[in-house]
């Protein structure tokens, strides 16, 4: 009976733990929590490798280059026009700094609601309810977050992500420098699942013709 008695309080001791966490997160930190989780953030931890093309769809020819990111040892393969570098992100040098900037640039499109948790504590947070989204006029919640000014490539940018109630990112606002005036205006679209990840495959501009999408994506 004490065996018993000692395993229920230590899992009364875990739940009572878990639960002041939540309650030490104020609503936006807990909403860009649950953006992230909705996106397969528990999932990536199995991931060991990611490979996806970055694409720009224009009327004067489509611009690629492919990834992949081997997530355990930190390895990034850019093939582009035919030509393939490597290198460890994690040990940058000159060149491989500036192929860099793309995988990063490229990875948020595809990860922006996991980068919620990925820069958690490089960013400030506020929350709106139910206003109106900037690229289709939907009224969903908005999530902003601003980054600090120093650390990463671009220091000081805001995001606005556009969320519905099931905390899945249908548009989000880039803000360089964190201007009032947007950047770009994404609107996500065809969501795929892989991996328990959930990524949007297509991000239409608001008012043009062109376009950036996500395509070739593998998951192990």
């Amino acid at each position: 009976m004490k065996k018993y008695f000692l395993l229920f309080s230590a899992l009364l001791i875990l739940i009572g733990s878990c639960s002041q966490h939540t309650q030490s997160l104020s609503e936006a930190e807990l909403r860009a929590q649950q953006v992230s989780e909705a996106h397969g953030l528990d999932a990536f931890a199995q991931v060991s490798e990611v490979a996806f093309t970055w694409g720009v769809a224009r009327t004067d020819g489509n611009f690629e280059r492919r990834w992949i990111w081997n997530t355990k040892t930190d390895t990034v393969t850019r093939i582009m026009n035919g030509d393939s570098i490597s290198y460890n992100w994690k040990r940058l040098d000159s060149v491989s700094n500036e192929i860099n900037k793309g995988f990063i640039n490229d990875k948020y499109w595809l990860f922006a609601p996991l980068q919620l948790a990925w820069d958690k504590g490089s960013y400030t947070v506020s929350l709106e309810k139910e206003v109106e989204s900037l690229g289709q006029g939907h009224i969903l919640d908005k999530l902003t977050i601003t980054y600090g000014n120093e650390g990463g490539y671009t220091p000081g940018d805001a995001y606005d992500f556009y969320i519905d109630k099931d905390h899945v990112v249908r548009e989000w606002v880039f803000r360089r420098g964190a201007s009032e005036e947007p950047s770009i205006v994404s609107i996500c679209e065809d969501y795929i699942t892989l991996g328990g990840l959930v990524m949007a495959q297509k991000h239409n501009r608001s008012g043009q013709e062109n376009y950036l999408y996500l395509s070739d994506i593998i998951v192990k």
